[in-house]
């Protein structure tokens, strides 16, 4: 009885800090991030409107070990995810946790950039801290170790979950993500785009448990070895379900697994991984379990990204076509929680078994998509960019549902109208939004438009424009 009295107290004091939790806006009532976050007791959040936070305060931000929830004002949003960013101007990283936060402190919902620093570019993690960062954007960071997000300390058991993180580069390892003795989960993240020479995309060395599931780890690149990932001494990393496919390296474009002090081991299933087992490339005395439903095939992406003069990187569409592989081939055993996603936000567990990689395939009604103009210069003045859509016969153009229609998965229209006698709906898109989401694209470039019907299915069609930039040869 005595049990029950403290267990039912608990929940009483649970309930009644969860009712107290107050809101702090940002730049509405406070100005910068870091004093919000100074105001906040527990389990408070701070809200963060659309737009750019620089200077002072926000930058190595620190949630100073309190259970709050830093976030945007809607992290399950794309357009406001990819408009509310810190930017930390070469100064510092976005955050740091060392004051043994927990999976009550949490980030969501952010665009972190130009973050710097010698551990740890956007996100830096250590001394006992497990925060959950979820739903962000970590792109354009550099670091000496971690460009994007560093993970270290023995009993740091951070969570990321639902995040890019892309085009960040580290100086040694790490260029999207350095590990060194942790142990953290990253599921259901893209990391696509990172430089580094050792360990593209993710550098793990040192006692830890690391789990990277439902990830895809594409077109990363090392100067030296292991695009992919690099792990060494008792680096015990865990794969599953998870696509690595088309990153580069001098050696080893995929997996290098070392002994530089102590043998490895590391396990893999349920994973496409190209060139399969013989990508990963073992040291003396490491080991490698390579578990059932491991795959070497294209994975058929709508578009893979690429990397361009001065280390440009061209981002890319890394949902999944119909024809993928990687579709249904997830463990059949394997159980979604019940509020568990892809990084798109949709349940995690579509079809008879999970998918491979960070998208989980969901089936579009195929719509035919038509942007004007078919070469769009980046230097125009115009006002918009015009698309129809027209969905198969046995849909009326009228079950569209307007709201939800976005271009790239960024941008929203501006104006539509129904051509009833053509069964098409005209658009248009802001183009000087179109232009910047484009700035450093290669031409040609493919425009995804998708939405919603009114029951509630997807439609999704692609057209192809041209880019001209103004110092293009005629």
């Amino acid at each position: 009885m005595k049990h029950k009295r403290i267990t039912i107290c608990i929940i009483a004091v649970l309930i009644v800090n969860t009712a107290l939790a107050a809101t702090y806006n940002v730049p509405e009532e406070y100005s910068d991030i870091q004093a919000a976050i100074d105001a906040c007791g527990d389990f408070d959040t701070v809200v963060i409107a659309p737009g750019t936070y620089s200077g002072s305060g926000n930058y190595s931000i620190s949630l100073r070990g309190k259970p709050i929830t830093v976030r945007s004002t809607d992290p399950t949003d794309p357009q406001i995810v990819n408009t509310t960013i810190i930017d930390c101007e070469g100064k510092g990283c976005g955050f740091e946790f060392y004051m043994g936060e927990d999976a009550d402190s949490k980030v969501a919902g952010l665009t972190i950039t130009n973050g710097y620093g010698l551990i740890g570019g956007a996100i830096y993690s250590s001394n006992n801290s497990s925060p959950l960062i979820t739903n962000c954007i970590v792109k354009n960071n550099s670091a000496v170790f971690g460009g994007g997000i560093t993970c270290t300390n023995g009993n740091s058991y951070p969570l990321i979950t639902n995040c890019q993180i892309i085009a960040n580069s580290a100086l040694v390892g790490g260029g999207g993500v350095y590990l060194s003795g942790s142990s953290p989960t990253i599921r259901n993240c893209i990391i696509s785009g990172n430089l580094a020479p050792h360990g593209g995309a993710i550098y793990s060395h040192n006692d830890g448990n690391p789990l990277i599931s439902n990830c895809t780890i594409s077109t990363n690149t090392a100067s030296n070895s292991a695009g992919a990932i690099y792990c060494y001494k008792s680096s015990n990393l865990i794969i599953s379900h998870s696509i690595l496919w088309g990153n580069t390296a001098s050696s080893t474009p995929e997996i290098l697994v070392g002994n530089l002090g102590a043998a490895t081991s590391i396990r893999i299933s349920y994973c496409d991984i190209q060139g399969g087992q013989t990508s990963v490339v073992l040291d003396t005395a490491c080991t490698v379990a390579w578990g059932q439903g491991n795959i070497d095939l294209d994975p058929h992406f709508v578009n893979i990204g690429c990397q361009v003069e001065n280390n440009t990187y061209i981002g890319a569409d890394y949902h999944l076509l119909e024809e993928s592989p990687c579709i249904d081939a997830g463990d059949p055993d394997f159980v979604a929680g019940p509020d568990e996603t892809d990084i798109d936000g949709n349940p995690r567990k579509l079809g008879k078994k999970i998918d491979i990689g960070a998208d989980e395939f969901v089936f579009s009604i195929p719509a035919i998509v038509k942007i004007t103009p078919k070469a769009l210069n980046l230097e125009s003045n115009g006002n918009w960019i015009s698309c129809t859509i027209q969905l198969p016969d046995e849909y009326s153009i009228y079950d569209i549902d307007t709201d939800t229609i976005t271009l790239n998965k960024q941008i929203q229209p501006t104006w539509y109208k129904t051509d009833e006698e053509a069964q098409k709906l005209l658009v248009k898109f802001d183009r000087s939004e179109i232009q910047d989401m484009l700035e450093n694209a290669e031409s040609p470039v493919s425009l995804r438009v998708a939405g919603k019907i009114n029951d509630g299915s997807d439609f999704a069609g692609t057209d192809t424009v041209k880019i001209v930039r103004s110092g293009d040869k005629k």
